[in-house]
């Protein structure tokens, strides 16, 4: 799936998915391979079945979950990706478009973010720009 949205006010998930969207995929991934009632269960009172189900089919056709018959007709639904790879390939899509739009303004608004959430972030920042210059 390419990320076709970007919500900023969003956190999470949510900047990607819909809201509705974003707990599915994170109840299938804590599951694993869930019924269609599992998902709507774990997802407690407010959710209808009925548009978790259609949620779900809107994601299986986004290529983000799988479907797969059971010999009791009921389908269980698995990610079609780990939660880490989903993430990592959502955050370089995200990044990509940033620095091609926005260049070194871009840049630098990561550096800044990277040392306000945790300063430790600018040391893996420095590891990977010398492993990308080869300076290792």
């Amino acid at each position: 799936m390419d990320i076709h949205r970007f919500n900023l006010e969003g956190s999470g998930l949510t900047r990607v998915l819909g809201e509705l969207e974003a707990r599915i995929m994170e109840a299938v991934w804590r599951l694993g391979s869930p019924t269609g009632k599992e998902i709507h269960t774990s997802l407690g009172d407010g959710s209808h079945y009925k548009t978790v189900m259609t949620v779900a089919n809107r994601l299986v056709e986004k290529g983000l979950l799988l479907r797969e018959g059971t010999a009791e007709r009921a389908f269980r639904y698995r990610a079609a990706e780990s939660r880490e790879a989903f993430l990592a390939r959502v955050s370089a899509s995200v990044a990509s478009g940033l620095v091609g739009d926005f260049g070194r303004h871009a840049l630098a608004q990561l550096v800044r973010a990277a040392e306000e959430v945790d300063p430790a972030y600018l040391d893996e920042l420095e590891r990977l720009v010398r492993e990308r210059r080869g300076d290792r």
